[in-house]
């Protein structure tokens, strides 16, 4: 198999001349750089939501417990392919870990959440609704827990979340309302 191909190109001196196929082979690659490039910059844009530090108010209403309040502090890591957050000042003394991530195969969001208790909950990838401003992510169909877990960005300043987990029975075994606030410090 030839692969300088002359219907693929002509060399006249120092310069490589496209023909027609070869035109269309430097048009798929341009087309398939700039997808990827806009792929990385839309994975960007959702994450690049949370960097920062928040004020976060959450409310417990099953089981039901004290409502908490809360430093979050999300930033980049790992050349900006996630982001982590912590936590810190909760009453309890229990602090929190939160990794994000994208994933480019699915243009899905898959979080992390791990909690100084020993708790841990990992969110399948989330998908991300523009117009609304929304990151929703659903538990798969078969798994002995299901959640629905969602953000929703009024502005660049408020995130308002939900979570509920259920047992494979349908028992609520935890549901909270959280709004975070960015903070300008």
């Amino acid at each position: 198999m030839r692969t300088n191909s002359t219907r693929d190109h002509e060399r006249r001196g120092d310069r490589l001349l496209l023909t027609r196929t070869g035109k269309r082979c430097a048009i798929a690659a341009l087309l398939i750089a700039s997808f990827a490039a806009s792929s990385a910059r839309a994975q960007d844009n959702v994450l690049e939501k949370y960097v920062g530090r928040w004020n976060v108010s959450v409310k417990t209403l099953q089981p039901q417990k004290p409502d908490q309040t809360y430093i979050e502090t999300y930033e980049w890591m790992l050349d900006r392919k996630f982001v982590r957050a912590k936590t810190e000042g909760k009453a309890d003394g229990t602090e929190d870990m939160v990794v994000g991530g994208y994933d480019p195969m699915t243009n899905k969001y898959p979080f992390w959440i791990f909690s100084s208790t020993g708790a841990f909950l990992y969110l399948a990838p989330g998908s991300w609704d523009a117009p609304s401003r929304t990151l929703e992510w659903k538990s798969p169909p078969i798994s002995d827990v299901s959640y629905l877990a969602r953000c929703i960005f009024s502005d660049e300043s408020t995130r308002r979340c939900t979570l509920i987990v259920k047992a494979w029975f349908g028992k609520v075994l935890l549901e909270q309302e959280s709004t975070a606030v960015r903070r300008i410090d």
